[in-house]
């Protein structure tokens, strides 16, 4: 679930800032700024303290899908919110 939103939030910032061609350099400092930037950190954070509180219920509620759900917050917070 981590490395999902982490790689969303990488390709997004790489997308979003650099026109055109994306160089192996170019990935390289998307992926360093998102780990100094303490994202991967919160990121990992949040979903770890998802994760405990959700395993209490996860089984009692079949109609809904807590963790696609959880992805889908963590991607519009960590992308469209800059």
């Amino acid at each position: 679930m981590g490395y999902i939103i982490d790689l969303t939030v990488i390709l997004h910032n790489i997308f979003g800032v650099v026109p055109g061609d994306v160089s192996a350099s170019d990935i390289q400092l998307a992926v360093d700024r998102h780990v100094r930037s303490g994202l991967r950190n919160r990121i990992h954070q949040e979903i770890s303290s998802f994760v405990a509180e959700t395993f209490a219920i996860i089984f009692t509620v079949p109609q809904r899908d807590p963790i696609l759900e959880r992805i889908a917050e963590l991607i519009q917070q960590y992308c469209f919110t800059a």
